[in-house]
C-alpha cells in the first residue's frame, strides 16, 4: 500500500482509491499543491489588505496623540497589530518559507 501512495497523505490515497480518482499530488514538504497554492493566495491577500499598515498608522496616531490614547486602545491596538504578523509568519513557515524578521 504504502508504494502505491506514492508520497500522497494517506487520507487522500484511501479518498482516491474509494472513489477511483488519483490521489492528490503533493510536494517533498508534504503539502498538497492545491494546499500550497491556497495559502500562497492567502498571503498574497493579507500583504495587499494594507491590514498591517493602517494598524501600524493608527498606533503612531496613538503614540503622538492625534488619537485619544487609553491603556485598552493601546493594548487593542499592538494586539491586533501582533496578530497579523503572527498570521504572516504562519503562512509563510506553512509554504515552507524563512520568515524575515519584522520590526
Amino acid at each position: 500500500m504504502a508504494l502505491e501512495a506514492a508520497g500522497a497523505p494517506l487520507g487522500s490515497y484511501i479518498r482516491a482509491k474509494l472513489l477511483g480518482t488519483a490521489p492528490i499530488r503533493t510536494r517533498t514538504s508534504g503539502i498538497a499543491v492545491e494546499d500550497r497554492q491556497a495559502l500562497g493566495r492567502t498571503l498574497a491577500l493579507l500583504g495587499q489588505s494594507r491590514l498591517s499598515s493602517n494598524l501600524n498608522q493608527l498606533a503612531h496616531l496613538a503614540h503622538i496623540g492625534a488619537l485619544p490614547l487609553t491603556p485598552e486602545l493601546e493594548a487593542e491596538l499592538s494586539g491586533c497589530l501582533a496578530e497579523v504578523r503572527d498570521l504572516r509568519r504562519l503562512l509563510l513557515c506553512a509554504l515552507g518559507l524563512k520568515p524575515e524578521v519584522l520590526p
